[in-house]
Order: C-alpha cells, then sequence, then structure tokens
C-alpha cells in the first residue's frame, strides 16, 4: 500500500508525468490577459497604451497619465479537464474546456507625483485548472484504475512603478514586481494484477511562493507628429521561496521582452472618427524547462485595430484583433484567439468601461473581460 505526500515523492513524480503529460491544456501559465481595452485588440497595445495596466506592462505608459486614475477588470478564467485513455506511461488524451469562475484580474491606480506619474497594480499574470480521469490504463502487467491528477497554478502580480517624460517625445519607466505563485499538483489512482489491488497511490502538493523582479520600458513616437508610437518593456524572471513542496512543479516565473506598436488614422470617417491598428510581440525567457510546468523560451504576438465613432455624445470604440500563444512545456498546446469588443467613453464624464471577448480558435469557447475605469477629476 503507497500512501505518500512529500516533496521528495512529488520530485520523484515529476520524473514520470512529465513523461507522459500529453494533455494538450490550452497554455495561459504565462500570457494571461487581464481583460481591459487591450483584450478585444489581441492584446496588441499593452507595451504602447497609457492605463493603469502599464504598471506592469510597461511604466514608460505611465507617464501620458496627468491626472489620478483607478481601474479594474474582472474576468472568466480558464479551465480544463482531460480524459486519460490508453497505456500509463504513454496516454492518449482528450481534453475539453470549460468557463471557469469569474475573478478580479486587475485593480489599478495612478497619480501624478514629482513630474512624472506613480502606479499601483493588481494583476493575474497566468492560470491553468485541469483535472484529469483516466481508468483501465495499461502499466507494465498490471491496470491502473481511478486516476485523478489535478494541475492548479495561479500567478499574482503587484507593481509599484514610475514613469516620466524623459524629453523628445519619448517616455521612461521602472517598477518593482511582487509575485505570488500559487501551485497545486496532485495524483491518486488504484493499481491492480488482474481483479487484485496491489496498491495505492495519493500524493499531493500546493504552496504559495514568493518572489521578486523588475519592470523597465520605453516608449517613443515613429512619427513627429506623435500619431504612431512603439513601446519596448523588459520584466526579469522571478524565482520563487517559501514553496518547498512545489519547487519541482514550478519554481520560477519567465521573464517577459515586449515589443510593439501602434498608430491612429485620422479622417477614417465623418464626425471626427478615427482608426487606431496595433502590434505587439511578446517573448518569454528565463523560465524552468525541466519542472512539472516546464517552461521554455517562446514567442507570442497579437494583431488588431480600433474604430472610434464619435456619436452620442460619446467616442464608442469597436475591436477586433488575434492573438498567439505558444505552448511553453510539455502538456500543453498553443492558445490561439479572435479577440473583438467595444467600449463606451461618454464625453465630459470621469468613467468608461469595456467590454471585450477572446474566442479560443481550437476549442470555441470565449473568454469574456469587463473593464472600468474612473477619473475622479473629470
Amino acid at each position: 500500500m503507497i500512501n505518500a505526500w512529500k516533496p521528495l515523492s512529488i520530485a520523484s513524480l515529476m520524473v514520470l508525468v512529465t513523461g507522459v503529460a500529453q494533455a494538450q491544456v490550452p497554455d495561459l501559465l504565462s500570457a494571461l490577459d487581464t481583460g481591459g481595452r487591450a483584450m478585444g485588440i489581441g492584446g496588441a497595445t499593452r507595451v504602447t497604451d497609457s492605463t493603469t495596466y502599464s504598471t506592469l506592462d510597461n511604466p514608460a505608459g505611465l507617464a501620458y497619465i496627468t491626472e489620478p486614475t483607478a481601474s479594474i477588470s474582472f474576468r472568466n478564467l480558464p479551465k480544463s479537464s482531460t480524459i486519460a485513455t490508453g497505456d500509463f506511461n504513454d496516454r492518449t488524451t482528450s481534453f475539453t474546456e470549460a468557463g471557469g469562475r469569474t475573478a478580479l484580474a486587475h485593480a489599478g491606480y495612478a497619480m501624478p507625483y514629482k513630474g512624472g506619474t506613480l502606479g499601483f497594480s493588481y494583476s493575474i499574470g497566468g492560470h491553468v485548472d485541469n483535472v484529469t480521469n483516466g481508468g483501465g490504463l495499461a502499466n507494465g502487467g498490471l491496470t491502473v484504475q481511478g486516476l485523478t491528477e489535478t494541475s492548479r497554478a495561479q500567478t499574482d502580480f503587484f507593481t509599484v512603478s514610475f514613469g516620466k517624460p524623459s524629453g523628445s517625445g519619448t517616455n521612461i519607466g521602472v517598477g518593482i514586481v511582487i509575485a505570488n505563485q500559487y501551485t497545486k499538483f496532485s495524483q491518486s489512482y488504484a493499481l491492480f494484477n488482474g481483479n487484485t489491488n496491489v496498491g495505492n497511490t495519493n500524493t499531493t502538493a500546493a504552496s504559495n511562493g514568493i518572489g521578486f523582479g523588475l519592470v523597465a520600458g520605453i516608449q517613443g513616437n515613429l512619427q513627429p507628429d506623435g500619431s504612431s508610437q512603439y513601446g519596448l518593456s523588459i520584466r526579469t524572471p522571478i524565482d520563487l521561496s517559501g514553496n518547498a513542496d512545489t519547487s519541482a512543479i514550478y519554481d520560477k516565473i519567465p521573464g517577459k521582452i515586449s515589443l510593439g506598436a501602434a498608430g491612429q488614422v485620422k479622417g477614417a470617417g465623418s464626425g471626427g472618427d478615427f482608426l487606431i491598428w496595433a502590434a505587439e510581440l511578446d517573448y518569454y525567457y528565463g523560465g524552468e524547462a525541466n519542472a512539472l510546468f516546464s517552461r521554455k523560451n517562446t514567442l507570442g504576438y497579437g494583431l488588431g485595430l480600433e474604430y472610434n465613432f464619435n456619436r452620442f455624445n460619446a467616442r464608442i470604440p469597436v475591436r477586433i484583433g488575434f492573438q498567439g500563444v505558444p505552448a511553453g512545456g510539455n502538456g500543453f498546446s498553443s492558445r490561439d484567439a479572435l479577440t473583438f469588443g467595444l467600449g463606451y467613453r461618454p464625453n465630459g464624464q470621469p468613467y468608461s468601461f469595456d467590454l471585450n471577448f477572446a474566442r479560443s480558435i481550437e476549442t470555441g469557447k470565449f473568454d469574456i473581460g469587463l473593464g472600468f475605469v474612473y477619473k475622479p477629476a473629470n
């Protein structure tokens, strides 16, 4: 009879499961979109925007915020279930994706401070929630019955940043990132020789790890009139501590380098309408490839358009985009999504909101994000 629950057993379990993890769960462990305006435009404006999201995405964008600004966003978190068949050590799997719980994905506040802008934010940066079930799995001359594996992880970023103009239409910014990483992996099954139960495995590890990193960025004009801009930001990899029970599962949050450009085309329609285009590359680097939730270096991207209607004493942005998130490790698959959404910006009012969607190409399931912005000075 086997009944294990220790870091050592998790480490040995990792060797087994890494070789058989074929679940192909859509990979949002490093690249969950927190919502807000960028979600509807393929995430392509993260490093060129000037919002409270800039606190983490590109602190240089904070420099364009010249009045106190608060924002929050909510979204559904991804969840999946997987069925395993065939051989225990070389499984055939199929998964289904479902809408998970709705959660606060971002909360931020920015205010002018000493010639620049100071920003504070909370953002969910990664999320995975998968349960694998199986029975009748061959394991040599034995059979595995009642297999249940749970894989869960969520990355929460708490960031304080400062951005300021540095002259000639260029902004710079820097920030401190505190990461809280929740990780859980469990596995249970019964082992049979014919109809005789010859053993049971029940292994679980869960913990919260804490780590610190830095983020820095720059923004500048591509055109002298400021009609188009570029943005570049770098976030360092983050080593975790206090997570001894799960260090063999996920022990290092990858860093991120983002490069993007966005521009405005005026006169695209009547009544002061205008069009915004945006493109962004996101490179995730410095993770650990030998962990159970392995993280290899990957390159994602986003493309999008936003048409802004000026109607009914308000600006109404309508968005469409495409986002590609590559697989970062064993057991994960890439996740490509068609995105779209709209906003409402009433003239002379202190509030605005955005409703955005991302439809997974692989599964057809929808992510939904709802964001609010409040500027009390208006």
